[in-house]
């Protein structure tokens, strides 16, 4: 078998969440369940769509799942929603022709506000505010609808501030995501594949951009500036932020690297092999998405 066709026959994964010590994998077949880090995948769409694949990019829950069981996944057509812990779905209408979501934020509010933010792949933005089972675009003042990925203020209740990555940048909205401003990034038109705001960004104001092909990028003043933080020359599609920056991770291309704070350097967690990395349900490790369909837990 050639290289190109090993290749092309892995499942890859998008996304992956942990709840009560199991995990939630999205991949290009679907969304799976593991009950340990090399447990084997038990799909939970089988009941709903058993005859095909159904690509997920992106996996939002509820900080209440224990008790309310609501899942919401991002799939070409929109987002399918479940109240039972991955028992059962349905898919939500959100326009037509219907978006692939390629990216999904809640509120930190959630529990009041029940408001969802969904990004897609060529019609941007879509905001729900009854956690996920109606659906509105906002677009105005975004001028690229290809959204790679979404970030929240960790005081987004108060301060309505998100900020959007597109394929020519970066967006910004500080009123909850209903109106959009392009900000100036150093490199131009360069694709925003990861965002992060700080756990402190109350304070420090800071945010984080990976980008395609010019590194990590660091912005102390709310996206106004921005300098480079880690330079490379592949894409960062990742950027993780454990309770502080000092537990700062990212994924470049297929490795994962860890910021060290005392130094200011970068010690690599992982050197292949990785397609995603997201956190710990505690917030207090880094997990990574590995391409033999395996979760590794690793301490930042």
């Amino acid at each position: 078998m050639s290289e190109e066709r090993e290749h092309a026959t892995v499942d890859r994964t998008y996304s992956i969440a942990e709840v009560d010590g199991a995990y939630l994998v999205a991949r290009q077949s679907g969304l799976y369940r593991l009950a340990s880090s090399n447990g084997a995948a038990r799909s939970l769409y089988q009941g709903w769509q058993p005859e095909g694949a159904i690509a997920t990019l992106d996996i939002a829950m509820s900080p209440s799942f224990s008790r309310d069981g609501l899942i919401l996944t991002g799939i070409n057509g929109g987002v399918a929603r479940s109240e039972d812990g991955g028992a059962t779905w349905a898919a939500l209408a959100m326009r037509v022709p219907a978006p692939l979501v390629t990216c999904l934020a809640l509120s930190p509010g959630f529990a009041n506000d029940r408001r969802v933010l969904a990004g897609s792949y060529e019609d941007g933005i879509f905001l729900s505010d009854d956690g996920g089972q109606s659906w509105a675009a906002f677009n105005f003042g975004l001028f690229d609808h290809k959204i790679f990925c979404l970030a929240l203020s960790p005081e987004y209740s108060v301060d309505g501030a998100v900020m959007a990555g597109t394929s020519s940048g970066v967006y910004r909205s500080v009123n909850g995501g209903r109106l959009w401003e392009d900000l100036t990034m150093p490199a131009g038109d360069e694709a925003v594949l990861s965002l992060a705001f700080s756990p402190e960004y109350a304070d420090d104001r800071t945010i984080l951009a990976g980008t395609e092909s010019h590194g990590l990028l660091r912005s102390d003043d709310d996206g106004l500036t921005w300098e480079s933080f880690y330079r490379c020359q592949g894409a960062v599609n990742a950027i993780v932020c454990l309770p502080t920056l000092a537990g700062l991770a990212i994924q470049v291309d297929d490795s994962a690297l860890a910021y060290e704070t005392g130094d200011s350097s970068w010690r690599q967690l992982a050197a292949a092999d990785v397609h995603v990395a997201a956190k710990s349900e505690d917030g207090s490790a880094l997990l990574l998405g590995m391409a033999d369909g395996s979760v590794q837990r690793v301490a930042v």
